[in-house]
């Protein structure tokens, strides 16, 4: 065969640097850098980046070479760093465990574009935001990739959140958070509580609504009188009884009442006697026989004749007439 033409494999950005956070780049504070998920490289980076032909965005994976274990990736804001250092947000120096001055080593890497993130913020405070959909939307700017496992820090109102990357998807070492559809999900915050639900209220009665206490004894209550001083609602003349314990009680002689307060008809109430009626007057008692005489038939007071009827007569009316039927 002969040879082959074509350009050469790309090779990949490896490169160990001095790690210092954010805080030690001279100038101003920038809030953006210590908040964020991009690193500031120094111009050699660069150079090196565009001789390995290599397309932007720029990922990088960041490993501790005294313990790989910790590891993160990040994205690069600027290339204006001293030769030979790099800067990092504080948050990632303290997931990579780094102290100011500690070796790292940089690797350019690719990653996916994320579909799905689950945060969780470490204080019950993120709750206090109104809107976090728009908090975390400004404060996911400043980020190129996420790690799954990372604690990454946000800013809002001057205070600090601490967000736990609990999942990704697609899942593996990270994502890319740059240019795609990111659909974030949040878990309960560390320390958060839920609250009890309040127990329901019983049904109302009919003694609750008309304030009837069922536990008392006190006679005149509306309660049955079978429960009224352990006496017994049985009928009887009013004697005094014996109990098979000994006890002496007695029936109840007092008056029913209502719910609504209203007095009962029936024993123990006194009716209202017979009024009487003059001796001259023309109504008939019917409690007192009346004795027809011949001077009552002398007389000008009209009184109804018997009828003597034989047995069996039955009376049926209709509209219009009368008949008389006799069985």
């Amino acid at each position: 065969m002969g040879p082959r033409f074509g350009r050469p494999p790309a090779r990949a950005y490896d490169e160990y640097l001095k790690a210092y956070s954010v805080a030690m780049l001279p100038g101003r504070e920038r809030e953006n850098l210590s908040y964020g998920g991009k690193i500031i490289m120094p111009p050699s980076a660069l150079a090196n980046l565009t001789d390995l032909d290599l397309e932007s965005p720029w990922m990088f994976q960041l490993r501790n070479p005294a313990n790989p274990a910790a590891s993160t990736h990040a994205g690069v804001l600027e290339f204006i760093a001293e030769e030979g250092v790099v800067h990092l947000p504080y948050w990632m120096m303290k997931t990579l465990r780094l102290n100011e001055g500690d070796p790292i080593r940089i690797t350019g890497t690719e990653l996916p574009k994320g579909k799905l993130v689950k945060l969780q913020a470490q204080s019950v405070h993120f709750l206090e935001i109104s809107d976090h959909k728009a908090v975390l939307e400004q404060a996911l700017r400043n980020f190129s990739a996420l790690t799954q496992g990372d604690i990454i820090e946000i800013s809002y109102n001057s205070i600090v959140f601490g967000l736990l990357v609990m999942e990704t998807k697609p899942g593996g070492e990270g994502i890319s958070v740059l240019d795609t559809d990111l659909e974030v999900d949040f878990a309960p915050p560390v320390g958060y509580v839920e609250p009890e639900r309040p127990k329901a209220a019983p049904p109302s009665t009919m003694a609750s609504k008309l304030k009837i206490d069922l536990n008392s004894s006190t006679p005149g209550s509306s309660r049955p009188a079978s429960s009224l001083g352990g006496g017994f609602a049985g009928a009887g003349t009013g004697a005094t009884s014996v109990s098979k314990g000994g006890d002496q009680w007695e029936s109840f002689k007092g008056k029913g009442e209502t719910l609504g307060g209203r007095k009962t008809k029936g024993r123990g109430i006194s009716h209202r006697g017979v009024e009487p009626v003059p001796q001259d007057s023309k109504i008939i008692r019917t409690d007192k026989n009346k004795v027809m005489s011949n001077s009552d038939l002398e007389s000008d007071t009209k009184v109804p004749a018997p009828l003597n009827l034989p047995f069996g007569l039955t009376r049926r009316c209709c509209p219009t007439r009368c008949i008389w039927r006799f069985g």
